[in-house]
């Protein structure tokens, strides 16, 4: 069954992975393989929630762009070094190829194999020389020639004589080949000089028995004797005229049609060799084979928009989308079945889907769910916490046989704020959102903690960490929101060339880079719609 991968935003919070897991969970009992995933490192909170469950991470999922091996239509013809020319260009012609991938006896890529490659060897042949110089092998002969040998015993393997006319006798060495026509005397002679293969170009019932008796094989071709010998060249191996340091572009199969798309544009080539990891050959495709691809199919959970989620999302099928965001900038290539709420937590929409469904969610699940609520409304303070999310979380308490909810939420709110061990990298990249404002790009990064005072005192760290992310990305201005969860306020840490668009905002001084915001814990209620409005002013 086709997996459905199921992810929130990058820097996944507490919501976004637990969101996801629940969503799975339901999707996976109405029969569907729903794959729980994440697009980055969990937090402490998060991992502190899993760990009492003993629910292991989602998987990382770091793109879902689309594939060679998502295309519904890869060439799939090779040919052999050990093939003759006329297979190659039977193939060709069967399939209107203008070039081939050549293997080897084992099965690896060697090159590709053009017209122009078969058409430059012609112009090059000296039928007099032709078995010395280009590799072939009597099996090859006896094929091109559609030859019927009926008498004496046919060689097998690689032909290492040369070819005559019954006219040129005198210079056959023995082990030769012979060509003609039905004449006896030329039969007989050619027997007698030591040839190997006599090659007689003649209706059967023209055929006349040579008189002399050998184990000399004779062969009879019914084309005419010019036939006969464009046919012969046509017995080559493929592996005789090969040209191996042409430059080539080719492919693994894992590789991202973005990333091929201008390369095959521009390159001088029209078909391109995939490879297997091994070096085998997974096929040959072409430029018009990649609008026609498989789309990995997803649910979007706790965001909706492109930018916040996995690199490639506009190849995958959206199933779905559950999110409680403002949606911006949505398009899909399919009709998608959308789910959205005004309310502070997207599991309060996920456990409604459930009771839609009546599906009753175990207690882990419950717990999930439950712990993606008292996270993201940071115990029903924010101001984004609705009548349904605390109504849910009460139903979800009793289902996750949780007896005091404040206490479990004050003790895994707790457990995600410390930061002593970790990097300021780390802490500013936890929960960081994007906000493109006009021409303008709003960094907005977010932690919650009880011991506020920890981070004001690492203040030089984060300065010198902002700067180096306004330098690398290019923002216009970066805040970094440090929130007190016990006094419901926010210390904000800002930096960039456009910090006037704070001070408008609120109506405050930025002061040392520092802005205190009382009674302010929600980024989508309490900042950013102040800090569009200002922007927008500017």
């Amino acid at each position: 069954m086709e997996e459905i991968l199921v992810f929130g935003h990058k820097n996944p919070d507490t919501d976004s992975i637990c969101s996801s897991i629940a969503m799975s969970n339901l999707r996976k009992q109405q029969g569907f393989n729903a794959i729980p995933c994440r697009l980055g490192e969990i937090n402490k909170e998060t991992k502190f929630v899993l760990d009492k469950l003993g629910v292991k991470s989602p998987k990382l999922l770091k793109t879902v762009s689309a594939q060679i091996t998502d295309l519904n239509y890869v060439e799939k013809s090779t040919i052999s070094t050990e093939d003759s020319i006329k297979e190659a260009l039977d193939l060709m012609t069967k399939e209107n190829f203008s070039s081939l991938p050549v293997i080897d006896t084992e099965g690896y890529f060697k090159t590709m194999l053009s017209i122009s490659d078969i058409a430059n060897t012609y112009l090059e042949i000296d039928y007099s020389d032709l078995f010395s110089k280009y590799s072939t092998t009597f099996e090859n002969l006896k094929e091109a020639l559609e030859g019927e040998v009926i008498s004496g015993n046919y060689p097998e393997g690689e032909i290492a004589s040369n070819l005559k006319e019954a006219s040129e006798l005198e210079s056959l060495k023995k082990g030769d080949i012979v060509i003609t026509t039905s004449l006896t005397d030329g039969i007989d002679k050619s027997i007698q000089a030591g040839a190997r293969v006599v090659i007689v170009c003649c209706r059967k019932g023209d055929f006349i028995s040579p008189r002399v008796t050998s184990e000399c094989a004779i062969m009879l071709v019914r084309h005419s004797f010019f036939k006969a010998i464009s046919l012969i060249s046509q017995s080559i191996s493929v592996g005789g005229i090969l040209n191996t340091n042409k430059v080539l572009f080719n492919f693994n199969k894992e590789d991202f049609l973005s990333e091929i798309r201008g390369i095959m544009k521009d390159a001088n080539q029209t078909n391109f060799p995939v490879l297997e990891d091994d070096g085998k050959v997974y096929g040959t495709i072409r430029t018009k084979h990649l609008i026609d691809f498989h789309r990995k199919k997803v649910i979007m959970v706790d965001h909706n928009e492109f930018s916040q989620s996995v690199e490639g999302i506009q190849d995958a099928h959206i199933l779905e989308v559950v999110d409680h965001h403002k949606f911006a900038n949505f398009q899909t290539n399919e009709a998608t079945k959308i789910r959205t709420e005004p309310v502070g937590c997207t599991s309060t929409i996920v456990y409604g889907l459930y009771k839609e469904a009546k599906i009753e969610p175990d207690e882990k699940t419950a717990l999930l769910m439950l712990s993606a609520i008292l996270s993201d409304t940071l115990l029903f303070k924010s101001p984004t916490c609705t009548s349904k999310d605390v109504e849910v979380a009460k139903e979800l308490a009793k289902l996750a046989k949780v007896d005091n909810i404040s206490e479990y939420g004050m003790e895994m709110l707790v457990a995600g704020t410390s930061m002593a061990k970790s990097s300021m990298k780390e802490i500013i990249n936890q929960d960081k959102k994007i906000f493109p404002i006009g021409d303008m790009e709003i960094a907005v990064a977010q932690i919650n903690t009880v011991q506020i005072g920890e981070l004001v005192a690492r203040k030089e760290e984060i300065a010198k960490e902002i700067e180096h992310e306004i330098g690398k990305y290019g923002y216009s201005l970066f805040l970094f929101v440090v929130t007190d969860i016990i006094n419901s306020n926010s210390l904000v840490f800002t930096y960039g060339k456009e910090i006037e668009i704070v001070e408008n905002a609120f109506k405050k001084e930025v002061v040392n880079n520092e802005i205190l915001l009382e009674n302010v814990v929600s980024r989508k209620k309490q900042i950013i719609p102040f800090l569009m409005t200002a922007a927008q002013n500017m």
